[in-house]
């Protein structure tokens, strides 16, 4: 991790980090939770202990907000405190659907997580729509699940919802049972036999999406030869 400038959102400067460092950071707060909870690290990770991590780092966590004040789209809000601990909030349209609840809590985590240091010394400047605070980050559902890095902010989030949903060390465990069962050796693509059965293992083996396990194991170069230079859910 090392400070950059930020030209996007108005601080004076943020954290960067490489992708290898936030697995690394991601997967030992999820394991170490869920081996406090019940002894041993067991994926998929529940919906129920997302959420409870999530309430150990907020002053509140709101999962049924009406979050239409804020703008058309916006599902998810995250709002700091200059002293204390930030407030989560979920739109209660996303809990049509579990994966995109899921992958919305985690999201936000990684705002928590991440970005709470930025709001303690300073406000956003830039970026804000009509209506919006700037001592909070609101997500709307493109953002959520197709950030790109040039959007540091929901692209470091994003890719926190990935790795706590899908933990570098676990997913490789699956990926190279599939590997040894089927004899695959380097990448294969997405549409293959292969391919679909590594999608399919990861789909199960984490309760994600098609996208959402497609993509992490193209970061991982498991499948195809594109790297992933988008957030884990594009």
């Amino acid at each position: 991790m090392r400070y950059v400038r930020d030209t996007l959102h108005g601080f004076s400067e943020r954290h960067h980090y490489e992708p290898a460092e936030l697995d690394v950071m991601v997967e030992k707060i999820v394991v170490d939770f869920l081996k406090k909870k019940y002894g041993k690290a067991q994926f998929p990770f529940k919906t129920d202990d997302i959420t409870n991590l999530i309430e150990q780092s907020v002053s509140d966590l709101d999962q049924y907000a009406d979050l239409s004040p804020y703008g058309q789209g916006v599902e998810g809000v995250t709002e700091f405190a200059r002293v204390g601990k930030p407030k989560v909030m979920i739109s209660n349209e996303v809990h049509r659907h579990e994966n995109r609840l899921r992958t919305t809590l985690t999201h936000e985590y990684g705002h928590v997580v991440l970005h709470a240091y930025l709001f303690a010394t300073g406000e956003r400047r830039l970026g804000l729509e009509p209506g919006q605070k700037a001592n909070a980050i609101y997500c709307k559902r493109d953002s959520i699940i197709g950030a790109k890095k040039t959007d540091w902010m929901e692209w470091q989030a994003g890719y926190v919802s990935g790795a706590a949903l899908m933990p570098k060390s676990y997913i490789r465990n699956i990926v190279s049972d599939i590997h040894e069962r089927f004899n695959i050796f380097g990448a294969v693509s997405p549409s293959s036999d292969n391919g679909v059965r590594l999608i399919r293992a990861v789909m199960d083996g984490f309760s994600v999406s098609r996208d959402a396990a497609t993509v992490r194991l193209k970061i991982f170069n498991f499948l195809g030869a594109e790297p992933a230079m988008r957030s884990l859910f594009s």
